[in-house]
């Protein structure tokens, strides 16, 4: 059985998982080389047991995508099972749900011709004996009766009846006490003999795989990746550790339990209080931790978002321009506009000091408003970005300001002395590109004269006008736009300008017709050729605060 290079897209139980964008092949390929190290050097050890460890990363980062695609790999050596906790957690208990996914998927690998029928019964029938006295102890441990309830003392009674009470429980307690130590024995014995079972259908499943797997030599340890345990509910969570630990602690056996191990800690936090320090909690459960780093990138955006609404070809049939990404009428790459998009939105973020998870949502709500443009205009991303990112992560402190600005006309004198502080630094915030993007994101087609007049024409059909200095405007785009407060104030402008009474856009921007335009200039320029000035502010204020009214899940999961 061979499975598929990284770098190529793959299906796994009918979901289809695309190439690495993240390299995540490298984070593969460590910590198998490191967990295989310690297997063989545990085996050394007098106590001999499982390893356990924590795979960490922040919502966002690919986890499921890591530890599927892993498993992929580590298939070819070693036998592997992967257990969704968040899909079972409502099952009462999570040692029925690791032992049933161990014995299915284990017992899927085995060539069931080289093994008696007896064993068979024996290994498909796992636990059944031992089962009701292990859980029987654990709802004990988790859910069972309250001593200090029972020692209460109704405060109403008489004293005759407290005394009487007295050598009641004092039996009950005996009975009680004598019930629990049997109960202890039955649950150790009923532990070891599901240890030995599940240590010999690890075996079997290492000695006699099915044919499709001899291609490669089986060997231990055997791999179980637990994913999704921060997402369960909390008491379930814990009692997955506990079973981890008591229940699993299996020689041969390497479990990954895969977490947003913040959101864990304050999941047991629900539990046992705020000032229980989880942290140390759950330093008894991992003998390791690794972190799955995650970076904002566009490649991050790309495997957490569905970008169908970016099409190009589809805004060219309803005449949508996302400036500055103009598309070639004559027909565009979806993959490199959609690259070009993200480029900008992932540059915002950034500017925005957004973290990876929140430029994924901040993504997705672009997303939103990409889908309720109107046909026959254009918009300018920058501002839809900038808006949205104010909106959604610093809603008090920028977003109110920046709205009370434009509408008392205030967004073009830029900052004044009676700012906040949070608004002034965003105000001043450098909008900086790469020295050629801005220039390639202009360019996008194969003939831009030619596309220039044709979106022209679409945007004011009524109005001839010459433009010679397309040329002049394009050399003036240099890689500095200056700050989020001067690029405001350029598109605010736009809306005073009556193209109707002018010849030449040159008039409009300064350009004396000698040399190359400014920066200012030449950007100005191209916003009123793609018509943007017939895009008001508070269209922009509409399209971000529709968005608001949806919710997707990355915005409400932990």
């Amino acid at each position: 059985m061979k499975t598929k290079p990284w770098d190529e897209e793959i299906e796994i139980d009918g979901i289809s998982y695309p190439a690495d964008k993240l390299n995540r092949k490298a984070d593969a390929d460590l910590l198998t080389k490191v967990l295989l190290k310690r297997y063989k050097s545990s085996k050394e050890q007098s106590n001999k047991s499982s390893y356990v460890l924590n795979l960490n990363a922040e919502w966002g980062a690919g986890k499921t995508y890591f530890v599927r695609r892993w498993c992929e790999d580590l298939k070819q050596n070693h036998p592997v099972v992967y257990i969704d906790a968040w899909s079972n957690d409502f099952m009462d208990s999570p040692i029925i749900t690791v032992l049933s996914e161990v014995q299915e998927q284990l017992l899927e690998t085995i060539d069931k011709r080289k093994i008696k029928a007896p064993t068979q019964k024996r290994l498909k029938n796992i636990g059944y004996s031992v089962l009701p006295k292990i859980l029987a102890a654990l709802v004990k441990r988790y859910g069972g009766f309250d001593i200090n309830e029972l020692l209460e003392s109704d405060s109403n009674s008489q004293e005759g009846d407290t005394k009487s009470k007295e050598l009641d429980l004092s039996k009950a307690m005996e009975a009680m006490a004598s019930q629990a130590f049997s109960e202890y024995s039955e649950y150790k014995k009923g532990v070891k003999t599901l240890k030995k079972t599940i240590k010999e259908l690890m075996k079997y499943s290492i000695d006699n795989p099915k044919e499709k797997l001899l291609a490669l030599k089986r060997d231990y340890p055997v791999f179980v990746f637990i994913d999704e345990l921060d997402r369960c509910r909390p008491t379930y969570a814990v009692e997955m550790l506990e079973a981890i630990k008591h229940i699993f602690d299996i020689e041969g056996l390497v479990i990954i339990v895969s977490t947003h191990t913040e959101e864990l800690q304050h999941t047991i936090k629900v539990l046992y209080g705020n000032e229980f320090n989880a942290d140390d909690y759950l330093r008894r459960f991992f003998h390791a931790k690794y972190h799955l780093n995650v970076h904002l990138s566009k490649e991050l955006i790309k495997a957490n978002c569905d970008l169908k609404a970016i099409d190009p070809n589809d805004f060219t049939e309803n005449s949508i321009i996302l400036f500055p990404v103009v598309q070639n009428l004559e027909g565009q790459d979806v993959d490199t506009y959609q690259d070009t998009i993200l480029e900008i939105v992932v540059h915002v973020a950034d500017r925005m000091a957004l973290s990876p998870r929140s430029a994924i949502q901040l993504t997705e709500r672009f997303l939103i408003c990409i889908e309720q443009l109107e046909s026959s205009k254009s918009y300018d991303i920058v501002i839809i970005c900038f808006l949205l990112a104010a909106h959604m992560f610093y809603h008090n402190s920028l977003y109110i300001g920046i709205l009370d600005k434009i509408h008392n006309g205030l967004m073009g004198i830029g900052v004044q002395k009676n700012d906040d502080e949070s608004l002034t630094k965003f105000l001043e915030t450098k909008i900086v590109f790469d020295k050629s993007s801005y220039k390639e994101q202009l360019t996008q087609n194969t003939n831009l004269l030619k596309t220039l007049e044709q979106w022209h024409h679409n945007k004011h059909p009524h109005h001839q006008i010459i433009n010679p200095d397309t040329d002049a405007a394009l050399r003036g785009v240099h890689n500095a736009f200056g700050s989020v407060s001067s690029y405001f104030s350029l598109v605010l402008s736009l809306s005073t300008v009556d193209l109707h009474q002018v010849q030449l856009l040159r008039d409009v921007v300064g350009y004396k017709g000698r040399g190359d335009m400014d920066s200012q200039s030449g950007i100005k320029y191209f916003m009123m050729y793609y018509g943007l000035e017939n895009t008001s502010f508070n269209e922009y204020f509409d399209l971000i605060e529709l968005s608001n009214k949806f919710r997707v899940n990355s915005e409400v999961s932990g």
